[in-house]
């Protein structure tokens, strides 16, 4: 498939996907007001044409997700823009403790039982 057409696949699921709901919640309400109203044929009709959007808003649930798959792999791989991580630095209080252990300062060495 070419990408124009991958995209265009993936611009009707899309809508359908998230246009499908809505009509079919009001034709399911109207369907239950007809019923309400005693025109039970209305109502019947309502139903079964409910069903076909549920059908038909799985299948375009199922085509977006496979569109967006295609689309997905067919694209080229974005360049690496990786941030370099940022070294943590030693604190001071870090930095002048290390410095006292390592010139052999008398406070610095923990106090240890004999």
């Amino acid at each position: 498939m070419t990408r124009r057409r991958i995209r265009r696949s993936l611009a009707w699921g899309l809508s359908a996907t998230l246009g499908l709901p809505i009509v079919l919640a009001i034709v399911l309400g109207l369907g239950g007001l007809l019923h309400g109203l005693g025109d039970e044929v209305g109502g019947a009709a309502c139903q079964r044409i409910g069903l076909a959007l549920g059908a038909a808003w799985g299948a375009a649930l199922a085509v977006t997700t496979a569109c967006n798959a295609l689309a997905i792999l067919d694209g080229e791989p974005r360049p690496s823009r990786r941030r370099r991580r940022r070294r943590r630095r030693a604190s001071s209080l870090g930095r002048r403790i290390r410095r006292d252990l390592e010139s052999g300062h008398p406070l610095a060495e923990p106090d240890r039982p004999s």
